[in-house]
């Protein structure tokens, strides 16, 4: 089973309906089982591909007011971003990384970002970050389409 709605609906609705699902299913899982979960079982359905920056937008949208994953959205907005832009033939980089001055405390600051050729396009760092590692989804869609250029995407 997976949070992401089978490949064929509009995708305002496919995102939104992983949106509220993706909490349920990775609660208590380890995390290479989560990101197993983030990599696309196929490519878009037959229609023009969808501009990275418009995936971007719409997945903020879609995790703006979370009900589950509160403290996690970034782990959440990363996922479900990751999980779309491979879809499309895009080839997303998630970092994961670590605030290193919260290493003493009882619970660290982790993050984690989406970068796309180089470019930060998702939840950039606010503070230097210590990198922890970085998923390709090596299951992901191949990247088959030509896309123009990205600016960056603040915030």
């Amino acid at each position: 089973m997976s949070p992401f709605a089978p490949i064929g609906l509009p995708f305002p609705w496919e995102l939104w309906i992983a949106a509220r699902l993706l909490p349920l299913f990775v609660r208590n899982r380890p995390l290479h089982d989560i990101l197993k979960l983030a990599n696309p079982t196929g490519s878009s359905p037959g229609r023009d591909p969808m501009p990275a920056d418009a995936i971007v937008r719409a997945v903020k949208r879609a995790a703006a007011r979370p009900w589950l994953m509160r403290h996690r959205r970034c782990l959440r907005e990363g996922l479900l971003g990751f999980h779309y832009l491979s879809r499309e033939g895009y080839r997303p980089l998630l970092h994961f990384g670590i605030i290193p001055e919260s290493l003493a405390s009882a619970r660290p600051k982790a993050h984690c970002w989406i970068s796309l050729d180089g470019t930060i396009i998702l939840n950039p760092p606010e503070v230097p970050m210590l990198d922890l590692f970085t998923y390709d989804g090596s299951r992901s869609a191949p990247a088959t389409r030509a896309h123009g250029r990205l600016e960056p995407m603040n915030g």
